[in-house]
């Protein structure tokens, strides 16, 4: 592709003269009608664009975003990079993309550096807790560089982010699960140390208060608690061999529940007669004859909107703050999907009032 000052070469002009075409501002520089008409032509011929190297001197800025997502594999995170990338690009803002899955610290930190070294306009991340990352982000604001969060944010700390509402939504979908009389439901959280996470168990909770019960500490499980996950998995089976056998389980993310739905299926156990099953987005990467097998009606579930949220997200980016209202932190309603299910469920009974 053929930059401006290619074109010009070729046809014995001024670049300025090519520019000023190329910019619609002929007419003010008293550049003839033929002569636009030529390089319009030509410029269409060769599809050619403006040296972005001379753009990015004259401006100060690379019109790129340095932007960190954990697990593009799983749908939700394309769904909300496709919601970023469609408001750059209409900033004519280019992507630099980084993936890094929740553990991957050092992924996070040498990214952060990375963006900076090349000079990004902007960094927009989903952050992961860990030592030094409000050292590193401070360092990064010191040179002038916005930084905006995207799905998860740290609390107490002055970025602006675009997050779901993930305290409503989790006391939401509960209480409907304790409406159907279930009272012993089991809270299985990705990190105590991620604030969404910490979002839905206050609304967990919340929603026990609202029931006039009193929140329980004996039913929650992080998978990052002592042991790993396989030891969370081993204690959440031996509770369906106690008096503590589980009625539910509401799940701060579906996309960490493969390897206790698969536990669940081992024991033979059906959703929704058995165990309710519960939580935020859906599951992925399970086996489907777990689907077939033991999950025999639709999930009660809280749909986030990944796309509007990315969108979102970038305008923070661009601009500090939602132009419309001024907002700087974010909290997106997410998709409360169990009405429509659980007209589905009640035809089979599965939600009535458990015997006690």
């Amino acid at each position: 592709m053929k930059t401006l000052s290619d074109i010009a070469k070729e046809m014995g002009v001024s670049k300025s003269t090519v520019s000023y075409i190329y910019h619609d501002k002929w007419r003010a520089k008293r550049i003839s009608p033929q002569l636009a008409a030529k390089v319009l032509e030509k410029l269409r011929q060769e599809r050619a664009q403006p040296s972005m190297l001379g753009q990015q001197l004259r401006s100060g800025s690379t019109q790129t975003a340095g932007l960190l997502l954990p697990n593009l594999d799983q749908p939700y995170f394309l769904q909300l990079l496709a919601g970023l990338e469609r408001r750059l690009g209409q900033e004519n803002t280019m992507l630099f993309l980084g993936n890094a899955h929740r553990g991957a610290v050092l992924r996070q930190t040498e990214f952060i550096e990375a963006m900076v070294a090349r000079s990004v306009d902007r960094v927009i991340l989903s952050p992961v807790h860990s030592q030094g990352l409000t050292d590193l982000l401070e360092r990064v604001r010191a040179r002038q560089i916005p930084v905006v969060f995207v799905n998860n944010y740290l609390p107490d700390y002055d970025i602006p982010f675009a997050v779901s509402d993930n305290r409503w939504g989790a006391q939401q979908l509960v209480s409907q699960i304790l409406s159907t009389g279930r009272r012993k439901i089991l809270f299985v959280g990705i990190s105590p140390y991620m604030a969404v996470s910490c979002d839905r168990l206050e609304g967990y909770r919340e929603a026990f208060v609202k029931a006039g019960l009193k929140p329980p500490n004996d039913l929650l499980f992080w998978r990052e608690g002592v042991g790993g996950e396989d030891n969370i998995v081993q204690q959440i089976r031996e509770r369906f061999f106690t008096g503590t056998h589980p009625e539910a389980i509401f799940f701060d993310s579906f996309f960490a529940s493969r390897k206790i739905l698969i536990m669940i299926h081992g024991l033979g156990l059906k959703h929704p007669d058995d165990i309710l099953l519960s939580g935020f987005d859906h599951p992925v990467d399970v086996p489907r004859p777990i689907f077939r097998e033991a999950i025999l009606a639709p999930l009660l579930t809280v749909q986030q909107d990944a796309r509007r949220m990315g969108s979102l997200a970038a305008e923070l980016s661009l601009h500090g703050c939602i132009k419309a209202t001024g907002e700087q932190h974010l909290f997106i309603p997410p998709s409360l999907s169990w009405e429509a299910q659980a007209a589905s469920l009640s035809a089979d009974h599965s939600f009535l009032p458990m015997a006690q």
